[in-house]
C-alpha cells in the first residue's frame, strides 16, 4: 500500500512571515518537522509542495540542498498544487501535513493512518472534530477522492484548504474521524503567530537535546509541569486562520482602502487602477512590490501581473539593465538647472527608430503629449476642430468627449468629434461637416486595420489640410520597435509615445515633422521634470535592451500562444456567446457580452475575482513584458481553464450573482 506524505508549506504568510524557515535549535522549522515525518512507519515518501511564487524560492532551494523531494504549484489554489504532486508520485492514499506543526507524533500519524486503512475509509482525520491539541493534525485521503476534490471544488476556501470539499460532503465520501480519549484541544501547538512560535522554540529548547524523539505526551507533560507556558498563546482561537481566510486574503488590502479613501478620491490616483477597475473586496486594490512579472499585496498575496503598470511595464518590474542604469544616474542627480546630455541622446534615438519623427519633446505622461500634438495641429493649421478614435488621456480637449465630462466648458466639448475605427465613411461625415485640425487615433487597439483604412485616413487628411496624429503611447514599443506605423507602413505628421518607452518610469514624448515642431518654439509647452534624467535614461536602456535582445519579438510569440491556447479554451467549455479575445499579441483584449442572466460587468466582475484566487491579476486585457514567459502564460492558461466552465455554469444556472463575494464593478466610460 503505496501511502505519500504531503507537505503544503509557504513563506508569505501574513501573520508571520517565512514562519516554516525559522530557526529553531539552530535548525529551519520545516527540518524538524520533515525529522518527525520520516520516523512515521507506514509513510513510504514524503514530498513538500510549496507555490511557483518567488517568495517561496528558499524553500525550493532548502529542499534541494538536502536532497528533499519538493514539487511546485500553484500559490492560493493549494488543491491544485496537490494535484501536481499526485501526477509525480502516484499513491493510493495521501496524508496531509501542513508545515506550521512542527510537534507532530509520528506515532499519531501512524495510528491515524491505520484506522484509515481499517475502516476503509475515504477520508480520515484527528482534527475534523477536534480532541487533540491544535497543532496535531493529520489527515488521510484516497488518492483518488482527492482528485475528485480537485475536479469538482469551486470556491476559494475549498481550493485553499484542500479538504473542505470532501469533508463536507458526507453523503458523498465515507468519512472517519480519530478521536483521543481526553479532549486536549484547548491547547495551541501549532505555529501563525510570534506567540505560538515562542511557545514551540521554548518546548524544542527543553526536550529535543534530551530526546529529539520526543512524543506529544511528553510534550502534555511539559506545559502541565509550567502551566505559564499555555498562556502564551492561549488567546489565538484554533484555526483562526482557516475561519477568516476569505478575508484574511485581502484584509489589508481592505484596510488601505478605506484609509486612502479619507484623503484621496477613490482612494487611487487612476481611475483604472481602481476599485473601478478591480472588485473591492474581491480582488487586490494595492500592491507592494513587483519582480519581473510577479507582483505581491499587501497581504503578501503573489500574482502573476497580466495588467502591467497599464502597459507600461514592457520588460518587466525591477528589470536588472534598467535598475543599474538610473541608479547610477541617480547618483548623478536628476532634475538640474540646465538641461542634460540624455535628452539629446534619447531624442536622437526616437528620429532614428520612428519614421515621423524629425524632432522630439518629452512630456511625463500620455496625456501630456497628446495635449501638446493637438496644440500643434491646431497652431499649425490655425483651425480648431479635431476628430478623435481611442482614448488620449484626461485633458479638456479630449474627456470633453465623453460622458466623463463634468468641469468642462461646453464650448470646449463642441471641438471635439469621434469616429469609429475601420469606419471611413464616419470620419468623412466628420471632415463633411467641420474643419479639422489634426485626426488623432490609436492606429490600432481591439481590431487589426482592415486593409486600406489607415491608408484612406491618411488621404483624407492630406486632402483636407488635416494634421495626421497617431496616438502611439500604448503601440509604440510594444507592437513594434518603429512604432505601428512602421508595421502598417502609413506615416503620421506627429505621433505621441509613452507607456512601455522607460518600463514604468514616467515619461513620454511628442514627435513629428521638423516644418511642425519648429513651432514648439512659438506654442507653450514646458514642464519642469520633462527632462528628467533618470526617466530618460530608463528609456535610452529600454531601447538599448529592445534592439539588442529582440524583446518584442519574444513578447510576440508569447502573445500568439496565449492567444491561441485560450481561444481553443472558449470553444472547449463552449463561452462564444460570451467571450471573446482580440487584438495585437502584446495586448489582447478580453471583450465580455451581456447575456439574459447577467451583463457584462457582473461577468467580469466574477472572472476577475475568480483569476486573482488563482495567482493571477488580469483585468480587461492582457498585458506583456518581456518577463512573461511560457510557464507563466501556462498558468493563466490553467487559471482560465478552471474558471471559464465555472463562470459558464453560473451563468446558465442564474447563480452568478450569488458566486461574487465583494463589490460588483461599474463603468468609467466606454472608449473601446
Amino acid at each position: 500500500m503505496n501511502v505519500i506524505a504531503i507537505v503544503q508549506a509557504r513563506m508569505n504568510s501574513s501573520r508571520l512571515p517565512g514562519k516554516v524557515l525559522k530557526p529553531i535549535n539552530n535548525r529551519p522549522m520545516l527540518e524538524l518537522l520533515l525529522e518527525r515525518l520520516s520516523r512515521a512507519q507506514r509513510i513510504n515518501s514524503i514530498i513538500v509542495a510549496t507555490s511557483h511564487g518567488q517568495s517561496d524560492d528558499d524553500i525550493a532551494k532548502f529542499c534541494a540542498a538536502n536532497h528533499i523531494t519538493c514539487v511546485r504549484g500553484s500559490l492560493n489554489d493549494v488543491l491544485a498544487r496537490f494535484n501536481t504532486v499526485m501526477k509525480a508520485y502516484p499513491s493510493q492514499h495521501v496524508v496531509r501535513i501542513t508545515a506550521d506543526c512542527p510537534l507532530l507524533d509520528p506515532e499519531l500519524i501512524d495510528h491515524v493512518i491505520a484506522e484509515h486503512l481499517a475502516h476503509h475509509a475515504d477520508y480520515t482525520s484527528n482534527c475534523l472534530s477536534p480532541t487533540f491539541p491544535d497543532g496535531l493534525d493529520v489527515e488521510v485521503i484516497r488518492s483518488e477522492v482527492l482528485l475528485r476534490a480537485h475536479l469538482n471544488a469551486k470556491t476559494s476556501l475549498e481550493r485553499e484548504h484542500v479538504t473542505p470539499y470532501v469533508y463536507s460532503n458526507p453523503e458523498l465520501f465515507k468519512i472517519h474521524v480519530v478521536k483521543n480519549d481526553t479532549d486536549l484541544s484547548e491547547l495551541r501547538w501549532t505555529v501563525d503567530n510570534p506567540e505560538d512560535f515562542a511557545l514551540i522554540e521554548t518546548i524544542y529548547h527543553q526536550l529535543y537535546n534530551n530526546d529529539p524523539l520526543f512524543t506529544f505526551m511528553d510534550v502534555l507533560k511539559l506545559v502541565n509541569d509550567n502551566p505559564e507556558l499555555k498562556h502564551l498563546n492561549k488567546h489565538i482561537k484554533r484555526n483562526e486562520g482557516f475561519k477568516q481566510s476569505d478575508e484574511l486574503v485581502l484584509s489589508k488590502c481592505n484596510t488601505l482602502l478605506d484609509r486612502a479613501s479619507n484623503v484621496i478620491p477613490t482612494g487611487s490616483q487612476t481611475f483604472s487602477k481602481s476599485k473601478y477597475a478591480f472588485p473591492e473586496g474581491a480582488a487586490p486594490l494595492y500592491l507592494k512590490s513587483g519582480k519581473g512579472c510577479i507582483v505581491t499585496d499587501y497581504d503578501g498575496n503573489e500574482y502573476i501581473d497580466f495588467v502591467n503598470g497599464l502597459l507600461s511595464i514592457s520588460l518587466g518590474y525591477c528589470d536588472p539593465d534598467v535598475d543599474a542604469a538610473v541608479k547610477n544616474q541617480i547618483d548623478l542627480g536628476t532634475i538640474f538647472s540646465l538641461p542634460t546630455e540624455i535628452e539629446t541622446v534619447v531624442a536622437e534615438k526616437l528620429c532614428a527608430l520612428i519614421p515621423s519623427a524629425d524632432m522630439v519633446r518629452f512630456g511625463k505622461n500620455g496625456s501630456d503629449a497628446t495635449t501638446a500634438a493637438i496644440r500643434l495641429a491646431r497652431a499649425y493649421t490655425g483651425k480648431d476642430d479635431v476628430a478623435v478614435c481611442g482614448y488620449h488621456g484626461w485633458h479638456d480637449w479630449y474627456i470633453g468627449s465623453t460622458t466623463r465630462k463634468l468641469g468642462i466648458p461646453d464650448a470646449v466639448c463642441e471641438l471635439t468629434h469621434k469616429f469609429n475605427y475601420n469606419d471611413i465613411a464616419s470620419l468623412e461625415q466628420v471632415f463633411a461637416q467641420h474643419k479639422l485640425a489634426a485626426v488623432i487615433m490609436e492606429p490600432m487597439n481591439v481590431a487589426y486595420p482592415e486593409p486600406g483604412f489607415l491608408e484612406q485616413v491618411r488621404q483624407l487628411c492630406d486632402q483636407h489640410n488635416t494634421l495626421l496624429i497617431f496616438d502611439e503611447t500604448i503601440t509604440g514599443f510594444r507592437f513594434h520597435l518603429n512604432g505601428a506605423q512602421t508595421l502598417f507602413n502609413v506615416t503620421p505628421d506627429l505621433s505621441t509615445f509613452g507607456k512601455g518607452m522607460a518600463n514604468g518610469w514616467p515619461l513620454s514624448a511628442v514627435v513629428g515633422k521638423r516644418r511642425i515642431m519648429m513651432l514648439m518654439e512659438e506654442i507653450f509647452f514646458s514642464g519642469t521634470f520633462a527632462g528628467d534624467a533618470v526617466a530618460l535614461t530608463a528609456a535610452s536602456t529600454v531601447i538599448d535592451k529592445m534592439q539588442r535582445d529582440n524583446v518584442l519579438d519574444h513578447i510576440a510569440e508569447q502573445g500568439e500562444y496565449l492567444i491561441s491556447q485560450l481561444n481553443n479554451l472558449i470553444v472547449q467549455f463552449n463561452c462564444e456567446h460570451w467571450l471573446k479575445v482580440l487584438g495585437h499579441p502584446s495586448w489582447s483584449f478580453i471583450t465580455i457580452s451581456d447575456r439574459p442572466n447577467a451583463t457584462s460587468f457582473e461577468i467580469k466582475t466574477l472572472l476577475i475575482q475568480e483569476m486573482a484566487k488563482r495567482g493571477i491579476l488580469v483585468s480587461a486585457s492582457h498585458n506583456l513584458s518581456y518577463a512573461h514567459q511560457r510557464e507563466h502564460i501556462d498558468r493563466l492558461l490553467k487559471a482560465y481553464e478552471e474558471v471559464l466552465p465555472l463562470i459558464n455554469l453560473a451563468i446558465e444556472d442564474n447563480t452568478l450573482l450569488s458566486k461574487i463575494t465583494g463589490k460588483i464593478l461599474q463603468p468609467v466610460f466606454k472608449v473601446r
